[in-house]
């Protein structure tokens, strides 16, 4: 297939004294790494490039990860937006065409290619610069950026290619299609435990893959794991075991009002990005600036600046917006949403990316980076993983009730398994909406669904717009033109 073809994108990397970011450009095709130092950097530095590509706007109106928001029941597509593929997603068209689905398999697809040219190249290269502990390190970036892409590449098209080796021919990209199951146990999990034992540091001013990052993601993979197709329980222990250690660890906090900011602006605001609860982003910088922001602004409502596009994007379900408790500061006007700005009012909105950097920018772009994992993630995995091994502990209460408390709700205490399950997932539903598909894996490994006070099972329930999901609408389709080139992903 071409998407095993197109290969990594060599980076020069570029540290910013005031942000400390770091910044991936991409500046050429590059099939092989060659024999310095720089090589080996350059080839990590383009698994890097993909992160971004979900959550960029492209074709005018149009951004990646939206499929992924709007079958669950939390967003909609706003009045008079231009996302097909949302709209699409959005009807529970799940279609081989969707050109947002198309994103994602090619971007995660494209980042395989670039961390299989990096782990294959970088053992090779005999440069003395590149000193066994630097070797280690960008390996440990490569793995734990391969079992990402796989990781989020089964959670959306279920069944899919596996592939750990670079791509010479053509040929080499028609490969039949591996089990999720394959795929979780023969490269995500192997994978990142070889990434936690690679010497990474505990956290990265730079934003690069660290140990807090490793544990974290492996932490969800096997809370994943332990849910629907898999149902493997005992992953449960493992889950909040590694979600422990990044708690006990020390190295991240959820964010808490204070120096003159709401924690819910620090979410949004970009001097916030790589501190505290925010353990890895798609990085968006000065030099590649981000538009999700611009996405999100409000159609038809006040106009931010005059240089500024705004294209509404998504907006939240009215059902669920109404979910929130009134004293919730999530559900609150300019907590996660807003419906008025400067003395303007507008279709209730997203607020959780306005990034206000991007009013004074030319074409309404920002700075902001989107969150891959946060801390508020990890508390809510041990929570739920600590609760399914057997009992809710002190600690799964103390993880629970931080999030609760944060958003000003009361502490609960003394709930039976289920109810303590349920509290965790309705939690997580309010917590991380428009976020990059949280919602909507949680409900493919749980199967259910929120309905704004309890779960139903998530084959036959109705959203907000009428519509009903069914089996059919767990994976999206494996994009139809790769299908043409490689005919066995069609079947099964």
């Amino acid at each position: 297939m071409k998407k095993y073809l197109i290969l990594a994108l060599a980076g020069v990397l570029s540290f910013t004294s005031c942000t400390d970011q770091l910044e991936v450009t991409p500046d050429s095709f590059k099939g092989v790494v060659g024999t310095t130092l720089l090589d080996a950097q350059e080839s990590v530095n383009g698994a890097y490039v993909f992160l971004r590509n979900p959550y960029g706007k492209y074709a005018f109106a149009s951004i990646g990860f939206s499929i992924l928001e709007v079958p669950t029941g939390t967003m909609k597509p706003a009045a008079g937006t231009q996302d097909t593929g949302m709209e699409q997603a959005y009807a529970l068209t799940f279609d081989d065409n969707n050109n947002n689905a198309f994103v994602l398999w090619q971007a995660y697809f494209d980042g395989i290619e670039a961390a299989n040219i990096a782990i294959a190249s970088i053992p090779n290269i005999s440069d003395p610069d590149l000193t066994d502990e630097l070797a280690s390190s960008l390996l440990g970036q490569a793995y734990f950026l391969r079992a990402y892409y796989y990781f989020q590449l089964v959670q959306i098209f279920g069944d899919i290619p596996l592939k750990t080796t670079p791509s010479s021919s053509l040929s080499d990209g028609k490969l039949p299609k591996s089990s999720v199951q394959e795929i979780y146990e023969q490269v995500i999990v192997p994978d990142l435990q070889q990434a936690e034992a690679a010497g990474l540091p505990s956290t990265s001013a730079e934003g690069r893959v660290t140990l807090g990052a490793v544990k974290s993601l492996l932490a969800k993979v096997y809370l994943t794991m332990a849910g629907s197709p898999l149902n493997q329980t005992d992953k449960y222990t493992l889950a909040a075991e590694k979600a422990l250690e990044v708690i006990n660890s020390g190295a991240f906090s959820l964010f808490q009002d204070g120096g003159g900011f709401r924690w819910v602006d620090k979410l949004r605001e970009p001097d916030f990005d790589l501190t505290e609860e925010h353990i890895f982003m798609a990085q968006f910088a000065t030099a590649i600036p981000s538009s999700f922001s611009q996405y999100f602004t409000p159609i038809g409502g006040v106009e931010i600046s005059a240089q500024t596009l705004h294209f509404g994007g998504m907006e939240p379900e009215e059902d669920f917006y109404n979910s929130y408790d009134p004293s919730d500061v999530r559900g609150q006007n300019q907590g996660f949403f807003f419906d008025s700005f400067d003395g303007v009012s507008f279709n209730l909105s997203v607020y959780k990316y306005f990034d206000e950097t991007f009013r004074n920018q030319a074409q309404g772009l920002g700075t902001k980076s989107f969150p891959l994992l946060r801390y508020a993630d990890v508390l809510l995995i041990y929570a739920e993983a600590q609760n399914e091994s057997g009992t809710a502990n002190t600690q799964a209460y103390t993880a629970l009730n931080s999030i609760r408390g944060r958003a000003g709700l009361s502490d609960v205490a003394g709930l039976s398994q289920n109810d303590f399950r349920e509290e965790v997932w309705r939690q997580r539903a309010w917590e991380f909406p428009a976020e990059g598909g949280y919602v909507w894996f949680d409900m493919k490994r749980t199967m259910k669904v929120f309905n704004g006070t309890g779960f139903d099972d998530f084959v036959g329930a109705t959203l907000p717009n009428g519509n009903t999901l069914g089996s059919d609408n767990i994976y999206f389709p494996i994009p139809a033109g790769d299908v043409l080139l490689n005919p066995a992903l069609g079947d099964g």
